[in-house]
């Protein structure tokens, strides 16, 4: 079972890293607040004080002076990443008197880290009776976190536990070019860059053998299967590869296409979501499903290799056999330069 301190420090833990990268934010000037980020605060907030603050943004547009507040209990918070005099001068000033009497309980949070000290004196602190003790960052609002009980801090650590990673992503700095730290390039497969041939080697082959082939139906081949791997998931071309490595007997005629019985593939591959991979080979016109041919037989998938009406899915095995090749480098990484 978490402990009260082990909680604890939780949050501290987790808002202090949002803190940091506020701060690091705020040295480069940039003050904009993501809309995430305001909605975050406010969750905090009212878990912490037990308030119900709403978006006043939301409520009326661009709304002057204050973003969080909760009319019942009379609190508002302004949230900024600007720890500056100024701003906290601007924000008063912004304040009109029906929000005044709405509020009486007005707060400036600083995502990031306040000032050491601060200084206000005269209009228009005096009207608020607003006092530095009121701009707060989130070192004050843990404070008010250790007279929480035990079932409320659970609560609080784990809402933000979930957030933080959010919250941190929205608090990115780009680089010169506009790229964020965390980007959704990170999480897609980067597309491959093929390695093509003009079957000139694959030619020079088979005519050492005295066995001549129609090098151009072989190129057309070669690009043709590419361009549909291409296409397709590294993973999905790595059960491309295992069909054609794991195929069912050798061929007894020229025109036969390379086949796999589907019980056999699901004994011998254990991988997740066979079924998505041979979904996507079927739509790239790679493979078909097949009832079996005599009764009692399973049913099987079909290779539908590029230039297989003219022999090259038999060429192209024969040739990967004769020189030792590995099927990966074609298939998978799809680099031809061999052939």
């Amino acid at each position: 079972m978490l402990t009260r301190g082990h909680l604890i420090g939780q949050i501290v833990d987790d808002l202090a890293g949002i803190a940091a990268q506020a701060k690091q934010r705020a040295r480069l000037h940039l003050f904009d607040i993501h809309t995430h980020v305001e909605g975050f605060a406010k969750e905090v907030l009212n878990r912490v004080l037990t308030l119900g603050l709403s978006n006043l943004n939301a409520q009326r547009s661009n709304n002057p002076g204050l973003d969080l507040g909760d009319a019942t209990k009379g609190w508002a918070f302004q949230v900024t990443a600007d720890k500056s005099g100024a701003k906290v001068k601007e924000t008063l000033e912004n304040i009109d008197e029906e929000q005044r009497a709405r509020y009486p309980n007005i707060r400036i949070l600083i995502i990031g880290e306040k000032q050491g000290t601060y200084t206000f004196t005269g209009e228009p602190y005096e009207r608020f009776g607003f006092k530095p003790e009121m701009v707060w960052d989130f070192n004050d609002v843990c404070s008010h976190i250790m007279s929480l009980s035990i079932d409320a801090l659970r609560d609080l650590a784990g809402y933000v536990s979930s957030e933080t990673r959010r919250v941190r992503i929205e608090l990115e700095i780009p680089d010169d070019e506009g790229r964020f730290p965390t980007s959704i390039d990170n999480f897609i497969e980067a597309l491959p860059k093929p390695q093509l041939s003009d079957a000139s080697k694959m030619e020079a082959h088979f005519a050492a053998k005295k066995e001549p082939i129609d090098r151009g139906e072989a190129e057309k081949a070669i690009v043709e299967l590419s361009a549909k791997l291409a296409a397709l998931p590294r993973l999905t071309r790595e059960v491309f590869k295992l069909l054609i490595e794991r195929r069912d007997e050798e061929l007894t005629s020229f025109s036969e296409d390379f086949r796999i019985s589907d019980p056999k593939l699901r004994r011998i591959y254990h991988g997740d979501d066979l079924d998505g991979d041979l979904a996507l080979l079927s739509e790239s016109d790679l493979l078909d499903f097949n009832e079996p041919h005599d009764s009692g037989g399973a049913y099987f998938w079909r290779v539908r290799f590029p230039g297989r009406g003219n022999g090259v899915h038999l060429l192209f095995i024969q040739y990967v056999k004769d020189l030792g090749l590995n099927l990966r480098k074609s298939l998978v990484t799809l680099d031809f330069s061999d052939f």
